[in-house]
């Protein structure tokens, strides 16, 4: 699969095109996750937060180390900063 999409990613700049699905499919998908993912960021407790990433990411907590708890902490608090930064 990732061969497939970095192919059609020479040929598009469009997402969707890129992951090869539709329009419609594509913005389906995107709100339900950004949905999921702003619950995440809500949690407010960074290594809770990084858990619940990863977790929803499809790592099994047996996979979870402490690697990948800290980035998940450092994507936690990047998005977080973003977002304040924002308002």
């Amino acid at each position: 699969m990732i061969d497939e999409v970095l192919e059609r990613a020479k040929k598009s700049k469009v997402i969707y095109e890129i992951l090869g699905i539709s329009k419609e499919q594509y913005d389906t998908l995107f709100r339900q996750y950004l949905e999921e993912f702003n619950g995440i960021v809500k949690t407010g407790r960074f290594v809770e937060a990084s858990i619940r990433l990863l977790k929803w990411l499809g790592f099994d907590e047996s996979k979870i180390d402490l690697e990948k708890l800290i980035k998940g902490v450092v994507v936690m608090k990047v998005v977080v900063r973003e977002n304040k930064r924002k308002r």
